[in-house]
């Protein structure tokens, strides 16, 4: 019986003319992968004109920088429907499931702004918050969407081709390249791989884009989207988005009924459930 938690074979599979078995090929062998034309332009200024709309954005210090010329938001399903598709296109759901397996969920949702005088982060690993020994099955599938071009001078990211293979810390001096993409373009990467956001020296260039990070469902998620988003919007998200946020079972689910069936019941009592003082007495007279 194959384990659950392997990621299936996608060699033969293509969506909308997307080749999945290369690309999760590509990242399981050097890392990452870019896909371009990922996103229409259309699409692209349509989500954009929501985040400067209807999401908060802030300063926040990046890993490693002080200048504060990095702006992020977060935890955005609970701001905006208007990424919902991003989230369950075709496309990036079969990636994500050939890399990590088809148990995941959704980990960090990131709108960020790299602004022009941004320093480079240090380089990181995102799966480095479980303290498992290396090497370990991949855990993390990472994608960060360009809504600006991505260059050298705006930034672009920096990836350390290969490392997420290494078992080792790199040093900040470590040779990494640099991903330079148009907009609408996507890179991939598993999530053992060290990785930077690049300095921003143009005089006026921003750079933007929309980072999801995909992990296996048995992890605590750096985010806990059970948590972050309110049960009144969960109820108004799509089906399937439900489950990527966290709705799903494990095992018997809430008093053995579906998470999502008891959204926003409070507390929630299992038909066939006797008083906790039964099963305190029902347990002295077993032992």
């Amino acid at each position: 019986m194959q384990n659950p938690y392997t990621p299936p074979d996608q060699t033969d599979l293509v969506i909308e003319d997307l080749n999945i078995g290369e690309v999760v090929d590509s990242i399981r062998e050097q890392g990452y992968a870019v896909v371009k034309d990922f996103l229409s332009q259309p699409a692209i200024a349509t989500i954009r004109s929501a985040f400067n709309t209807e999401v908060p954005i802030t300063e926040m210090r990046a890993i490693g920088t002080e200048t504060g010329r990095t702006w992020r938001a977060h935890n955005l399903l609970a701001k905006t429907r208007a990424a919902d598709a991003v989230f369950l296109d075709p496309r990036l759901r079969a990636v994500v499931e050939g890399v990590i397996g088809k148990y995941n969920q959704i980990n960090v949702t990131t709108l960020f702004n790299t602004l022009p005088g941004e320093t480079k982060q240090l380089l990181h690993q995102d799966d480095g918050l479980w303290p498992i020994p290396r090497p370990h099955p991949p855990f993390l599938c990472n994608a960060l969407i360009a809504f600006d071009d991505f260059t050298k001078d705006n930034g672009a990211t920096h990836l350390v081709p290969y490392s997420h293979k290494w078992t080792h810390p790199v040093d900040q001096a470590t040779e990494s390249i640099q991903i330079e993409m148009q907009s609408g373009s996507v890179v991939f990467w598993e999530g053992g791989m060290w990785h930077a956001g690049g300095a921003n020296v143009t005089a006026n260039q921003e750079r933007m884009g929309l980072f999801i990070s995909h992990q296996v469902s048995y992890l605590r998620p750096q985010e806990i989207q059970l948590l972050a988003i309110p049960p009144e919007v969960v109820r108004s998200m799509p089906h399937k988005l439900q489950r990527l946020v966290g709705y799903h079972t494990f095992g018997i689910g809430v008093d053995g009924r579906d998470p999502i069936d008891v959204l926003g019941d409070g507390v929630v009592v299992h038909p066939d459930a006797r008083p906790a003082h039964h099963w305190r007495r029902r347990y002295k007279e077993d032992a």
